[in-house]
């Protein structure tokens, strides 16, 4: 009685959701009864058609179709650049245009398979052109930016230092040519965020949160929960006998660098980057430099165990250990030379099976899929040894049809090819399989089909990687649930309410940025520029 109940309300609020949708756009250079009519839409293409723009929006709810109404619009005025990370998502792009607009010579460009010289010839009689920034930053020598009238760039925030949208940004602002950036989280750096917005020449924001008033009405409900879970004494023993470890190379350090003795102080981002910096004096000076180096790396390694431990369950500690019995480095051996490591070796394998992660994520997709049989989940975490315990385990339950979903193979890893991904949706988007364990690759941009539950395996720290991630539940008028699994005392605390803080401070930092450029107006913009 209480699933029907449940079926017979998902059912209602879907009618609902449905109804408001019933009028399409209409518009020059976009398909009949393509584009249903979304308020907010309508308002941030009308803010956005002629400015250079910034667009931040969280995932599911439609940057792509703004950008199409813009470059349906700006095609009247000359050539269109539609920008993308990576060829998924530009073959994703290429396919909306295709099926959403009228226009005519699309060209889906990819560096390696066309030899230059035809790709010169496709810039030339093509109206709209797809492809990965890589590829036009090395053919800026043949493209006639004079003859474009919009460069659309996608994932936006990745528009700083080096990176191919930067060089490619720049000859668009020489030439005049209208620049569109498109993001559901910039992130919350405040410098990175002005690198971005000078970059791009931006002189105006459109930024939506899901509590916006124009926004709301096309919003599915989300349920966001968090499971806190208890560390087991087993756990939490062996926990404290590496932080003995990594005080006892802490203090060894010391001796070459002043650093804090107290491994609760010590994060990897201040490994990494002292790491960095001892590298460098070992190349310029030598002597007891390298081995300040090896020690650093030891710690890194050791510290690495510890969140595995603690975050990922017992299986991926042990995996771990077991890369560690054959690394040959200088910091491998140091760690298998310490006094302290055969004990830690020999509790890790001693520690009973049971993986209180792993048995909360059984849980909650068992009753997930109790209540609805058709439903799609994806399950995030950070590592692919614990992806490939999850899917094995899952598969194991019946009803669940998990499969892995990660990025592609590094150096001697075990990864997946494109064209494997792409089976691997399609089997996802058809039913074959329900559940996707998947690395961050099943964050940004890729067309995954719309999910009712994204299970975080552990938490993120960064905002951006949050919003993306629950951004894959609640879309096309169906509500989605969250579940955030925190291990207590691990580094998942810290990086929950990290995420937290940075989300906070991302719209903060927005908005100040927003304010400025209204307030100096383009003309003005000298200091900012």
């Amino acid at each position: 009685m209480h699933n029907g109940a449940n079926c017979l309300a998902k059912l209602l609020y879907a009618l609902s959701f449905f109804l408001v949708f019933i009028e399409f756009i209409e518009m020059e250079g976009i398909k009949k009864n393509k584009i249903v009519k979304r308020e907010y839409q309508i308002n941030i293409f009308n803010s956005v058609k002629d400015k250079n723009s910034l667009i931040v929006l969280p995932t599911g709810l439609g940057k792509t179709i703004i950008a199409l109404m813009v470059l349906a619009y700006k095609a009247k005025f000359g050539k269109i650049l539609f920008l993308a990370p990576t060829k998924p998502l530009c073959e994703q792009h290429y396919a909306s245009i295709k099926e959403i607009t009228t226009l005519d010579n699309i060209f889906l460009v990819t560096g390696e398979k066309t030899k230059k010289e035809k790709r010169r010839k496709i810039y030339e009689m093509a109206k709209v052109i797809v492809a990965t920034p890589q590829t036009i930053e090395n053919d800026l020598d043949i493209i006639n930016f004079e003859e474009f009238s919009l460069a659309i760039f996608d994932e936006v925030h990745r528009c700083v230092g080096n990176y191919a949208y930067v060089t490619i940004a720049r000859k668009c602002l020489e030439k005049g040519v209208q620049t569109l950036g498109l993001t559901a989280s910039p992130g919350s750096d405040y410098s990175r965020l002005k690198e971005v917005i000078r970059n791009l020449g931006i002189i105006n924001i459109e930024v939506r949160t899901e509590d916006d008033s124009d926004v709301k009405p096309y919003i599915p409900e989300r349920k966001l929960r968090w499971k806190i879970i208890e560390m087991p004494k087993e756990i939490k023993s062996v926990a404290m006998k590496i932080d003995e470890m990594i005080t006892d190379f802490l203090i060894e350090l010391n001796k070459y660098v002043k650093v804090s003795v107290s491994p609760k102080k010590i994060t990897k981002k201040i490994l990494i980057a002292l790491q960095e910096d001892l590298q460098k004096k070992a190349i310029e000076k030598g002597g007891s430099f390298y081995n300040a180096v090896s020690i650093v790396s030891a710690i890194i390694k050791i510290y690495h165990l510890k969140e595995m431990l603690t975050s990922q369950g017992i299986d991926s500690a042990r995996n771990y250990i077991k890369k560690i019995e054959i690394d040959s480095s200088r910091a491998g051996r140091k760690i298998r030379n310490h006094k302290k490591y055969r004990e830690i070796r020999e509790e890790i394998f001693k520690i009973s099976e049971e993986n209180p992660k792993l048995e909360i994520t059984k849980k909650i997709l068992t009753e997930h899929f109790k209540a609805n049989e058709k439903a799609r989940a994806i399950v995030f975490a950070e590592y692919r040894d614990t992806i490939d315990v999850l899917v094995r385990e899952l598969n194991k339950i019946d009803g669940i049809k998990a499969a892995r979903f990660i990025g592609q193979a590094k150096g001697t890893g075990n990864g997946m090819s494109q064209d494997e991904q792409k089976m691997v949706i399609k089997l996802f988007k058809s039913g074959f399989y329900n559940v996707l364990v998947s690395t961050s690759i099943g964050e940004e941009g890729i067309d995954i089909p719309a999910t009712s539950l994204v299970i975080f395996y552990e938490p993120v720290p960064s905002a951006i990687r949050h919003i993306q991630r629950r951004g894959r539940t609640a879309r096309g008028g169906m509500p989605g649930e969250v579940y955030i699994l925190i291990m207590k005392g691990s580094r998942d605390e810290a990086y929950y309410w990290s995420s937290r803080r940075k989300e906070k401070k991302m719209i903060y930092q927005i908005a100040r940025l927003k304010d400025l450029l209204k307030e100096r107006g383009q003309a003005k913009l000298g200091w900012f520029y």
